[in-house]
């Protein structure tokens, strides 16, 4: 009985080593992905200054960067666009070939398009924005990042 017993206590050792670890990487990963959408951290790259200047003037300053720039979608989509989004930007920002203007693209409008209506749904619900899901950044694009062609891009000589 002594081995058994040495094999159950060693087997249960290891599973409370690994349901530790895995309690320790989840918490790690909680507290990583609120940091990494944080203004801080987004506005801690060169691109990004003129971004958070203009963002903390405007009217929407006490929301977060992934609040208005993430798919309103669970967790999953959410870190899989992160990912995507933040792998592009980290490219541009190590080989400092952002454009001179940082523009967003199709899908990121879309996103905050969508963004814009989960917030103000009930502003445009009886105008023309709803009817085929008007593009909120053709009006309204200097709303919270400014209207003129910042230098928050990096531009290469």
């Amino acid at each position: 009985m002594g081995g058994k017993d040495k094999a159950l206590r060693s087997i249960i050792k290891i599973l409370l080593a690994g349901t530790f670890a895995g309690i320790l990487i989840t918490l790690i990963s909680i507290k990583g992905y609120h940091a990494a959408g944080s203004p801080i951290f987004c506005l801690s790259c060169h691109s990004m200054k003129e971004v958070g200047a203009t963002w903390e003037k405007s009217q929407h300053k006490q929301f977060g960067c992934i609040e208005c720039h993430l798919p309103d979608s669970n967790i999953a989509v959410q870190v899989a666009y992160k990912t995507k989004a933040g792998l592009h930007d980290l490219y541009h920002e190590i080989l400092r070939a952002y454009p001179a203007s940082i523009s967003a693209s199709p899908e990121a409008r879309e996103i905050v398009g969508g963004n814009c209506l989960r917030c103000h749904y009930s502003t445009v619900e009886n105008t023309f924005m709803v009817e085929g899901g008007g593009d909120c950044i053709k009006c309204h694009h200097g709303l919270v990042h400014g209207t003129g062609m910042g230098a928050g891009g990096i531009k290469v000589e």
